[in-house]
């Protein structure tokens, strides 16, 4: 079960922590501003790659339950970071908070949720990666 936690709870764990610290920076690198449409991208691509690290932990979990609930269980849980990120952001001198970004947010985690299994199983390095950290996680 530690090892479990290691492989695939820690992962989603320190993304969520990379995004508040990112988050809490009172300006965003002057190149995003110049590309038009950056920031929504970045935002879809950030919570693309945390959705694919919290379906991980849903679709593997023991419980039948959760694992039959996966892609719902991720998506509410994505979305519902993003929207408090939002919320913290509109503390931090020199942010806002937008619902734009929120959505945006929902967007790549729903996208993630969705690609999970096609990703998982036809992406060749990541279906090695994957079926090699299933095996350390059952050892």
């Amino acid at each position: 079960m530690k090892k479990r936690f290691v492989l695939y709870h820690l992962p989603a764990i320190f993304f969520a922590m990379l995004i508040f610290a990112l988050s809490s920076l009172s300006t965003t690198p002057a190149i995003l501003s110049e590309i038009i449409g950056a920031d929504k991208l970045l935002h879809t691509l950030e919570y693309f790659i945390f959705g694919y690290l919290i379906m991980r932990v849903f679709a593997t979990s023991p419980g039948h339950s959760v694992r039959s609930r996966a892609v719902l269980l991720a998506s509410m849980v994505g979305t519902a970071y993003g929207a408090s990120d939002e919320f913290h952001q509109s503390f931090v001198p020199g942010r806002t908070a937008s619902l734009y970004d929120v959505l945006f947010d929902a967007l790549g985690v729903l996208l993630a949720a969705a690609l999970y299994r096609p990703m998982r199983f036809r992406v060749g390095p990541l279906k090695i990666l994957e079926d090699h950290l299933e095996r350390e996680a059952e050892s």
